[in-house]
C-alpha cells in the first residue's frame, strides 16, 4: 500500500482515505475507513471517464446490480456515489494479496488440492455475479484476492461501464480497445463478439491454468498483444505441469466455442468436494497472509499535509453520499475536518469482549521437531468470520491465524491424510491388459490413501461386452510395489454380466523409473500410464455428436458424447434399420488427451442388442477413429464422422 499524496483526496464520500491501494484502467483504488470503524476499498473514477455520459449512466446502472451480489466468494458492494463529479463505489476491503502477487511473486504455483479449492470459491462466486445478471468481463489473478478461508472475486460487472453499445454486448470501447486482460480473455472477448457468463467460464479456466503453473496458458505479451490474442483464438492451451486431476476441468473451460464450455453449475458440482475449508493453502502461505491481516493494526491516517489529524466534529453532510435510485445534484469532493480520535481503528468503537472459548478451531498435529533447541513449531489455524473494521479486538483476533506457536523459526507443515500407500501409486492409472478368454481389454485403476485392510482401489475393466467394477482391499505396500487383494465387486454393467469374473487375488504394482506402473497378476502384465482423474474428463475434441457409418447399414450408430467423470454415462447412441428405434447408454471407462474408452452399449429394451465397447481416438479435424470389441478380428479402426449441429 502507497501513502496519500498531495493529488489524492483525503476523503471521498464518509470515507476517509488510509493509503492507495493500487491503479488500474478505470481509476484509482483507496483503503479506507468510515465512521463507524469499517475498513473498505474505495474506487474512484477516472476523471476523463467521469465526463461521458453513457458512461456515468451505465456505471450506475452496473454498480446497481452489483449491489444485490451475494455469496461467501465475492467483495461485497457497500456504498457508491454515481452522481458525484467524480463517481466512486466502495466494496468490502478484503486483508488478502492478489493470486497474481501470491503466484507471481509470493509463493509460486499452488498445488492441486489448493487449485481444486480455488476452482471451488470462483465458480460459486461466479453463480453469484451471474444470478443477477452480471458477467465478471475481466476475470483475472489480480481481481481475485486469497485469503485464509477462502479466495474472493472483485470489481465483478464493473467493467461493461466501458462497452461502448450495451445493446450489442460490444466489448470494444469508442477508441477501440477491448475490455479485458489479454492474458486472460475469452476468444469471443477477443474478437470483440457479444459476451456471456460462458466468457467467464474461459477466464475461470485460464486462471487456474495460471494457479497450477504460474504460467498464462496462451503465453504472454512479450512477443506482442497481437500476437497473444492469435493464440488465445486460434491455438490450444499450453496446460503442462497441471496437475492430472485438473487437466479435463480447465481444458473444458478453455474450449473455443462458448456453447462447448461447462456451464458455472456444472463446476459447482464437478469441484463440491473441494470447497475450501480449514487449511485449504499450504501452511507458509497461510502464516503469511495471517501477518499482512496483523499489518492493518499498524495503518496510518494520511499525513498531517492534508489537515489536521485530530480535530472535534464528524464530516460535513455534504460529504455523504446520497443512497443510489433517488435524485440528487452532483457534489465536488471536499475535505471535511476529521474524527475526533486520531487512531484509524478507534473511530467510535465502544470496546466489545470476545470469549476465546467460542472461536471455531481445529485438533492440530505438531510438525517434526527442528534441529535447535526448539521443541518444534506448531500451526494454529482458526477460521474466522471477521469483516475487517468492527472493533479492533476481533481484527486483533485476526493476527491467530497462521500464527507459528512454539520457540523455533521452522515452517509449519499441513500433514497428509495417514497410510501406508506411497505416494508414487495413488492416482488413476490406465492401460491395455491381455488375459483369459477375453484376449485384449482395458483396464483402470483408481487408487486412493488408506492403510492396511482398507479399500484403497476401484479397478475397472471394460471387457468386450461387459464393464466390471469392483473395490481391493491394501495387503501390502512399500516403495518397490504395492500388493492388492481381491475385494468386492462395485456393479457390472451391463447388470448381472457373466463374462466378469472374480477379481484376482492377488494384482502386483510397480513403480517405474519413467512414471509408470507395472501391473502384474496371475503371469499377465502390462504398464498402467496416468490417467485423467477430473470429474471434467473428456477430452473437448470427443464432444458432440458423430455419425458411424458401417456395413451392413443396420450396424451404424449415430454417438452423442458429453462432459462426465469416469464412471458416468456420457454416451448415448441410436441405430439405424431395425434399430432405427433403439437408444443405448455408455458409460466412461477410460479418458486420456489422446483416447477415449467407452463401456459397452446397452438398452432397456430387450429387443436392442447390447453392443461392444469401444476405444476412440482423434482421427483428424472433424473425425475419430473407432476400435469396436464385438468387430471381427481384423477388422480395420471405423471412421467417424462429426454431425453438424
Amino acid at each position: 500500500m502507497q501513502p496519500i499524496s498531495a493529488e489524492d483526496p483525503t476523503w471521498i464520500g464518509p470515507y476517509r482515505l488510509l493509503g492507495r491501494l493500487g491503479e488500474g484502467g478505470m481509476g484509482r483504488v483507496y483503503l479506507a475507513r468510515s465512521e463507524g470503524g469499517r475498513t473498505v476499498a474505495v474506487k474512484l473514477i477516472l476523471r476523463q471517464l467521469a465526463q461521458d455520459g453513457e458512461f456515468r449512466q451505465r456505471f450506475a446502472q452496473e454498480v446497481a446490480a452489483a449491489r444485490r451480489v451475494g455469496g461467501r466468494w465475492t467483495a461485497p458492494v457497500l456504498d457508491a456515489d454515481t452522481g458525484a463529479a467524480v463517481p466512486w463505489v466502495a466494496t468490502g476491503y478484503i486483508p488478502g494479496p492478489s493470486l497474481s502477487e501470491v503466484v507471481g511473486k509470493d509463493h509460486g504455483p499452488l498445488p492441486d488440492t489448493s487449485v481444486r479449492a480455488l476452482a471451488s470459491g470462483l465458480s460459486q462466486a461466479l453463480e453469484s455475479i451471474h444470478s443477477v445478471g452480471l458477467v465478471h468481463r475481466d476475470l483475472k489473478p489480480s481481481n481475485v484476492l486469497v485469503t485464509v478461508d477462502g479466495p474472493r472475486v472483485i470489481d465483478f460487472g464493473i467493467a461493461r461501464a466501458l462497452d461502448a453499445h450495451s445493446a450489442a454486448g460490444d466489448v470494444r470501447t469508442r477508441t477501440g480497445a477491448v475490455v479485458g486482460s489479454p492474458g486472460f480473455m475469452s476468444p469471443e472477448q477477443v474478437r470483440g463478439e457479444s459476451i456471456t457468463p460462458a466468457s467467464d467460464v474461459f477466464c475461470l479456466g485460464a486462471v487456474l491454468a495460471y494457479a497450477a503453473t504460474g504460467r498464462m496458458p496462451f503465453g504472454s505479451a512479450d512477443s506482442g498483444v497481437h500476437s497473444l490474442m492469435y493464440r488465445i483464438v486460434q491455438e490450444e492451451p499450453d496446460l503442462v505441469g497441471v496437475p492430472q486431476r485438473l487437466t479435463g476441468l480447465v481444458r473444458a473451460c478453455l474450449i473455443k466455442d462458448p456453447a462447448g464450455r461447462p456451464s458455472v453449475a456444472e463446476l459447482i458440482e464437478a469441484t463440491r468436494d473441494a470447497e475450501p475449508a480449514g487449511a485449504w493453502l499450504p501452511g507458509a502461505l497461510l502464516a503469511e497472509l495471517g501477518q499482512r491481516a496483523a499489518r492493518l493494526l499498524d495503518a496510518e491516517l494520511p499525513a498531517s499535509a492534508h489537515g489536521p489529524v485530530a480535530q472535534s466534529g464528524p464530516p460535513p453532510q455534504s460529504a455523504q453520499p446520497p443512497h443510489l435510485g433517488l435524485p440528487y445534484a452532483p457534489t465536488a469532493f471536499q475535505t471535511p475536518p476529521p474524527a475526533p480520535h486520531p487512531h484509524p481503528y478507534m473511530h467510535h468503537v465502544p470496546p466489545q469482549h470476545v470469549a476465546p472459548q467460542h472461536l471455531p478451531s481445529q485438533h492440530l498435529a505438531p510438525s517434526p521437531p527442528g534441529n535447535g533447541s526448539g521443541s518444534g513449531a506448531r500451526l494454529a489455524v482458526i477460521v474466522l468470520s471477521i469483516v475487517i473494521g468492527v472493533p479492533v479486538v476481533g481484527i486483533v483476533l485476526l493476527v491467530v491465524i497462521g500464527m507459528i506457536v512454539g520457540d523455533d523459526d521452522k515452517t509449519p507443515e499441513i500433514r497428509e491424510p495417514i497410510g501406508a500407500v506411497p505416494d508414487a501409486y495413488v492416482g488413476a492409472w490406465e492401460g491395455v491388459m491381455r488375459a483369459g478368454t477375453e484376449g485384449e481389454f482395458q483396464g483402470r485403476f483408481d487408487i486412493v490413501q488408506g492403510e492396511k485392510g482398507r479399500m484403497v482401489a476401484t479397478v475397472t475393466y471394460t471387457l468386450p461386452h461387459a464393464l466390471c467394477q469392483d473395490r481391493a482391499p491394501l495387503v501390502s505396500a512399500s516403495d518397490e510395489k504395492v500388493v492388492l487383494g481381491g475385494g468386492s465387486r462395485a456393479k457390472t454393467v451391463p447388470a448381472g454380466a457373466k463374462s466378469c469374473a472374480k477379481a484376482s487375488q492377488n494384482q502386483v504394482l510397480k513403480a517405474q523409473p519413467d512414471g509408470t506402473l507395472l501391473w502384474e497378476t496371475m503371469g499377465a502384465s502390462t504398464t498402467l500410464k496416468p490417467a485423467e482423474t477430473s470429474d471434467l474428463a473428456v477430452h473437448p475434441k470427443f464432444i458432440g455428436t458423430w455419425d458411424l457409418p458401417v456395413k451392413p447399414a443396420v450396424n451404424s450408430l449415430r454417438v452423442t458424447i458429453k462432459q462426465g467423470a469416469v464412471g458416468d454415462e456420457v454416451a448415448t447412441a441410436t441405430g439405424a434399420g431395425s434399430f432405427k428405434e433403439c437408444r443405448w447408454k455408455a458409460v466412461l471407462s477410460g479418458a486420456h488427451s489422446d483416447r477415449l474408452v467407452l463401456g459397452p452399449l446397452t438398452s432397456a429394451k430387450s429387443a436392442c442388442p447390447v453392443r461392444g465397447s469401444m476405444v476412440l481416438t482423434p482421427a483428424g479435424e472433424g473425425k475419430l477413429y473407432a476400435s469396436r470389441a464385438d468387430r471381427p478380428k481384423g477388422t480395420v479402426q471405423e471412421e467417424l464422422n462429426r454431425r453438424d449441429p
